[in-house]
């Protein structure tokens, strides 16, 4: 009996095709699927070469140690606080504790019983309606630990607490909470324009304006202009809530260092639950046989939403800083991830650069400000203010999809990459911009709604005709797909060369239509300027100018914030 096959010599024939289809399409795919890392090999090379660091390198010298600074104390603190009001008997005169966790001066803790199980409501009373700050701490109790936050500085406030019970009935004590002057370094804040019937003020009055520091003291204005709330410890750059409702922020291991390089998770009141340190010990650009103390963390931290962190960072080199991006765990502090932008884009962008220079000598080419991240699309967004560039990455992958940036110095194979200006419109693409962010799409993520703050400085590229004339905080439409991009909304450009800011900046939605807008650098760092405007009519319904404030401690950023955060 004969073999099927053998009968069948054509179906041999189509077999053998069919294998050799198979066995060269696996080769194919294997020799695809090497090249990317051949490249990413090679291109890790280059940048070593050029005075980069390895990835392992830099994990070995940014690692961060868990910190028990302001751990303890807020513990023992606490633990004070639970004795005392344990001692305290119901219907009894309450106690009274004003900056109890030593950091905030313009909170207070109030200890009391009550002989029924009570909801409570604090109310600061405020010179205004507007300006009155009310907030319900949620559950009954006979133990109370009342927060209070929004006081005055400077005066003594009247802060009335009501007791409500499961029945509906209601008892109002008021207390008198006595606070001293704020620090003469947060500088004068003047009031040009308030209409709080069309600010974003949140429930209960509990958004504030952040002006966020560059380096020293971080505070909140109410729609009054008037502080009511700052932080002694100092702070730079990163302001930030968490998802839980506390507070990110970036400080001194101690208050006599130089630099800022402790990451801590706080809150309004100054308790301290977490904090990771860095050593910042990296080789100098004159002498790589000497070492200076660096600050690591520079400009932004994002909490990604698994709950760890994403810091852009130096690296650590000899020769470059403000170019590089670690996640860290949010637990441990173990570095899990690291993007050097060197990697990234074109050999030229860092080895030619001369833009702007520093006096310790080393390459700022980049200079990354901000950052945004879209976990749907796995889509991380990086500003660069000396590059002019915003980028969209994958942040899986770590590879360009996107430059959202003008073409001047950009090499043929990138070109590519570049986003340009929707068909029939006038672009004005971005200079030395910050706080890039994402706050809508459409299109399955393919087209986004992006909002940043345009310093219009051409640093490396920029719009050449406009350059240092206006700043703006403007939102713009980038459709991915098609790589275009137009102007949706946008407000500075009437108020000139007076609130042109070289550096720093931000520009946030913050509700009612209103977007805040912080022109932080204006008059050559002089003056900061918070401005609430509405983007359907242009009407600015609440603006400050923040003058004589010490050097350098201009406003990073203003933000509209909760002294309450909901989570």
């Amino acid at each position: 009996m004969k073999s099927g096959l053998r009968s069948k010599p054509w179906l041999i024939g189509g077999i053998l095709i069919v294998v050799l289809a198979i066995v060269g399409g696996s080769v194919y795919w294997q020799q695809s699927r090497a090249t990317p890392v051949k490249d990413v090999a090679r291109h890790a090379n280059q940048v070593e070469k050029q005075g980069g660091l390895s990835t392992a390198t830099i994990k070995k010298r940014l690692q961060p140690t868990l910190s028990t600074t302001g751990i303890k104390s807020t513990q023992a603190l606490t633990k004070t606080y639970t004795q005392q009001l344990e001692s305290l008997s119901a219907g009894a005169a309450a106690k009274v504790i004003t900056n109890p966790y030593q950091t905030s001066p313009l909170s207070a803790l109030i200890l009391v019983k009550t002989k029924a199980a009570t909801q409570v409501t604090t109310e600061v009373v405020g010179d205004s309606k507007a300006t009155t700050i009310t907030h319900t701490i949620k559950g009954y109790q006979t133990s109370h630990q009342i927060g209070v936050l929004g006081l005055y500085a400077g005066r003594t406030n009247q802060v009335k607490v009501t007791y409500t019970t499961k029945a509906g009935k209601k008892t109002t004590k008021t207390y008198a909470i006595k606070t001293a002057k704020a620090p003469a370094e947060i500088g004068t804040n003047t009031l040009k324009t308030s209409t709080p019937s069309k600010m974003s003020l949140g429930t209960g009055n509990t958004k504030l304006t952040f002006a966020v520091s560059s380096q020293g003291l971080t505070y909140g204005l109410d729609a009054q202009g008037q502080i009511r709330w700052y932080a002694t410890n100092k702070i730079s750059h990163v302001f930030k809530t968490l998802k839980n409702g506390h507070l990110l922020i970036l400080t001194k291991k101690t208050t006599s260092d130089s630099k800022y390089n402790a990451l801590r998770i706080t809150d309004y009141y100054g308790r301290v639950y977490k904090q990771y340190d860095f050593s910042g010990v990296f080789p100098t650009k004159a002498d790589p046989k000497k070492t200076a103390v660096n600050t690591v963390i520079h400009h932004d931290v994002i909490e990604m939403p698994n709950g760890d962190f994403l810091l852009t960072v130096d690296d650590g080199s000899a020769k470059y800083v403000e170019d590089t991006m670690i996640q860290i765990d949010h637990q441990t502090g173990k570095i899990k991830k690291v993007i050097d932008l060197k990697r990234v884009l074109f050999k030229s962008a860092y080895t030619k650069y001369d833009a702007t220079s520093r006096s310790d000598g080393k390459l700022d080419w980049f200079h990354q400000n901000s950052m945004a991240y879209d976990q749907k699309h796995n889509l991380l967004l990086v500003s660069g203010r000396n590059q002019s560039m915003i980028l969209g990455l994958n942040y899986r992958t770590g590879k360009l999809k996107w430059i959202l940036g003008a073409d001047q110095k950009i090499p043929a194979s990138y070109q590519k990459y570049l986003i340009k200006p929707a068909k029939g419109t006038h672009f004005q693409y971005n200079g030395g911009q910050h706080a890039i962010n994402i706050v809508g799409e459409s299109d399955s993520g393919n087209v986004l709604q992006l909002e940043y703050y345009d310093n219009n400085v051409a640093v490396t590229r920029g719009d050449l005709t406009t350059s240092k004339q206006y700043s703006i905080g403007t939102e713009v439409r980038l459709n991915q797909k098609q790589k275009t991009v137009k102007t949706t909304w946008s407000y500075g450009k009437s108020r000139g060369t007076k609130n042109f800011t070289n550096i720093v900046g931000s520009s946030y939605q913050v509700g009612q239509g209103n977007t805040l807008i912080g022109f932080g650098y204006a008059d050559s760092g002089k003056r900061s300027e918070f401005v609430e405007v509405n983007r359907k009519t242009n009407q600015v319904v609440f603006d400050v100018n923040r003058t004589n404030f010490s050097a350098g401690d201009w406003s990073y950023r203003a933000e509209r914030l909760s002294l309450y955060p909901t989570y």
